[in-house]
Formats: C-alpha cells, structure tokens, sequence
C-alpha cells in the first residue's frame, strides 16, 4: 500500500512539473528549463544558449531561480559583495532548518549553522580562506604530483590485463579520493572506509529524482565523516604534523586561528569540491576527446597540450553546471528590480558558452587562446583547490594515453548522469 501511495504520489508531482514547464514555454515564448527531460539531460546548453538568447537573466518557474548565462553577469554576481552566498540569512534557511530536525540530523544542522568558507560571505570567508590557504600552497600542491602519479599507477595496475575498464569507477572516482586522504595524513587502514564515505556523501547531492534512500546515505556518511575528522583532529591537536590537516592545526595569522567546527567544516569541503570536480573533469574530458578523434590524436602526440587541453574542457563540458547567489537587499539590477533574498542561479556552463566571452563557443577546440572560462569559480570563492585538480586530471591523462593509446568508447552514447549541478557520467566503459 505505502509503495502504491508512493507511485500515485510521484505521478502527481510529475505532472505538477510538467504543467510549470508548459506554463514556463508560454510566458518565456517557448523556453523551459525541464531538467527532466532526455533532451536537456543530453544536451543542455541548447536549453542555456536559448535562455542567454532570450534574457541574459530568464526567471524559471520549474526551479525558482533566475538564471544567470551571460557571462559579463555571472562574473560580476560572483565577484559583486550585493550578492551573498550565505543562504542562512533568507527565508530558505527556515525550511532547511525544519527538515534537518525532523530528520533528527542534528549534526549536519550543527554544521549548517557553522558552514565552511563556500557558504560565507566576507569578512568571514576572507578570513577562514587566508588561514586555509597555509595548506593550499604552490609549492606543497606541485611537492604531490609523485604522490598522485603513483595513486593512478596503482589505479591501473588493478585493470592492467583486461580488456576492458570504467573510466569512472577504476580511475576517475578513487583518485581525488585517495590523494585527498593522503593530504590529510589518514591511516592506510582507512582509505576504502573514506572513499565508501565520499561516494555516499554526494549521493544526495543535485540529483535529479533523488530518493529518500540516496538522501538518508548522504546523510549518514555526512555525519560518520564529521565524527572521522573530529577524531583525527583531536587527536593531533597537541601534535600536528606536516600534511594538511596538520597545516590547519597550526595555521595562524595576527593571532589568528581556525576552531575546531571550521576545522570540519574546510576538511568537508575539500573532500566534496575535490572529490567531484577532479572525478567529472577527467570522465567529461576524455569522453569530449573521443567526439573529437582528430584532437584526441593531435593530444596523445603533444602531451604539451594537455594543460591547455584541461582549460578547454573544462569550459566546454564543465564538471559543475551552477551556483546560487541571494540578492544581499533591494536591488535594481539590469534595469529590473529584486528582492532581498531573490535566489539567482549562475551559470557557469551558460556563462562558458558565451559568444561575447568566447568566439565559436559551441566548438571543441584543444588549441583555443585566451580561454575564458569560470568553471572553478570567480572573484572571491575561486576554487581553492583549482591547482590540485589541474596537476590530479593532467597526470591521470598523461598515465592514460601511455598505457593505453588506442582506447575507445565502448557505448556509443553512455548515459549522463541525472544531476541540475554536476555533470557527468556514473560510467564510461572504455576498451583498452
């Protein structure tokens, strides 16, 4: 009976959305975000490229966003201090709230109440993200590469003899994972413990048609981590050592330091945007140069290439689609005015495409110039772990095209995964 109340209750939310997506083509002369759909899930940026066509701001009722995909505006809005990242200050903090306590997470309402640095507006960010930075320096992240080379080595050695692999589930996934334990100094033992926890995290994050089930595992691995990293921190706090989290204990500026719940919270964000921009930066890449052989050739001749290669993916199939933005107060803005609290959507994958930003931006092209691209972020909250996932991709590359020069894509058209902020494949089976 309750599964029965649960189909019933699934097709009348269906339907709700579909009615809003209708209603959305009528009032917007044709165009809808239903992030529902095979043909936006496939191909977004013909949804993106309409709306920037149509209003570089276009209001969706399917998601109650305005969506941002000119690039002119989504720099400025990421940059702009009218803007605010910091969703506990609007009437959406109330519901977040509530559903954390009758959920009984009261840990993760904790942490909501403390965020990381990602979910700060300055002076606050400003200051947590000049002690974080003691842990992100040029220097110790280019001191990882041997260490990252030899986690993909490991990586592939497990798949060596078959003819076959998963981009994803042998590579792509373990590899932030595994090099993001080690920056952290966690024990050997733990490893497979940490990446089950890392997977299960992001389970309940942006997916489309997410389950209880997906959202209660994300849930469960968000606080076992948050109880992990409590541990270890305690532990170590009367003797830090030289990795990361060892940088954060003794990290100190005019007297400066971080507390122990910001402590938790920058090793959560470090796991989460490490974790999942690395992971769908190298799937996206590699699958965009088998769409394009005669640069995937020109690549594995030129290995100089790589980097601007990266750049280029990166732009054109960026790991994260979006982030959100709260009008700070009353605002009038591109001649129209806005609430307080008024949610806006930047699109990083809209803002990619544009043709004011980028000439020919619907073409792949690995010997682009002057690539203009905000897919780790702009202005303040720029990506701090950018550099990590620029070395991590490049080496997983260079492995990749050694070991296996002739790989192909088995499925013609694997599945992207169903998610409205990251974007990327759960699989990619290659034939070695």
């Amino acid at each position: 009976m309750k599964s029965l109340f649960s189909k019933i209750k699934n097709l009348l939310l269906i339907g709700a959305y579909k009615t809003l997506v209708i209603f959305e083509k009528i009032t917007n002369k044709g165009i809808a975000l239903d992030f529902i759909s095979k043909d936006y899930i496939d191909n977004p940026y013909k949804t993106y490229n309409l709306m920037r066509s149509h209003k570089p701001i276009l209001f969706s009722q399917t998601t109650r966003l305005h969506w941002v995909t000119k690039m002119e505006f989504a720099q400025e809005m990421l940059r702009d201090k009218r803007f605010s990242v910091d969703d506990r200050k609007y009437p959406i903090a109330d519901k977040r709230r509530k559903e954390f306590k009758k959920a009984g997470r009261e840990i993760m309402l904790e942490q909501f109440e403390n965020p990381s640095m990602l979910k700060l507006d300055p002076p606050d960010h400003s200051r947590i993200r000049k002690l974080v930075q003691y842990g992100f320096t040029n220097r110790y992240i280019s001191s990882l590469e041997p260490e990252i080379k030899s986690v993909v080595d490991n990586c592939l050695d497990k798949i060596h003899n078959q003819d076959s692999f998963d981009l994803i589930e042998d590579l792509a996934k373990p590899l932030p994972a595994i090099v993001i334990a080690k920056m952290m100094g966690l024990p050997d033992k733990d490893l497979d413990q940490f990446q089950s926890w890392s997977e299960d995290l992001l389970v309940g994050v942006g997916g489309i048609g997410t389950t209880k089930e997906d959202i209660k595992k994300s849930g469960d691995a968000y606080e076992s981590l948050i109880n992990y990293f409590e541990e270890i921190i305690l532990e170590r706090k009367d003797s830090p050592g030289e990795d990361f989290i060892g940088k954060l204990i003794k990290a100190e500026e005019e007297g400066d330091k971080l507390n122990i719940k910001e402590m938790y919270g920058t090793c959560l964000l470090l796991l989460i945007a490490g974790h999942e921009t690395t992971t769908r930066l190298i799937g996206n890449g590699i699958f965009t140069l088998f769409r394009h052989q005669e640069q995937f050739d020109h690549l594995i001749n030129n290995y100089n290439l790589i980097p601007n290669a990266i750049e280029e993916m990166l732009r054109y199939e960026p790991p994260v689609h979006a982030t959100v933005r709260f009008a700070e107060n009353d605002m009038t803005y591109d001649e129209k005015s806005y609430k307080r609290g008024t949610a806006f959507a930047v699109s990083i994958a809209g803002a990619n495409r544009d043709p004011e930003a980028n000439k020919n931006p619907n073409e792949f092209n690995i010997l682009r110039e002057d690539i203009n691209h905000i897919s780790f972020g702009y202005g303040p909250h720029m990506c701090i772990g950018a550099s990590l996932a620029r070395i991590e991709s490049r080496i997983a590359f260079e492995v990749l095209f050694d070991r296996y020069p002739r790989m192909a894509l088995m499925e013609e058209n694997p599945i992207w995964g169903k998610n409205l902020i990251f974007r990327g494949f759960n699989n990619l089976k290659i034939r070695t």
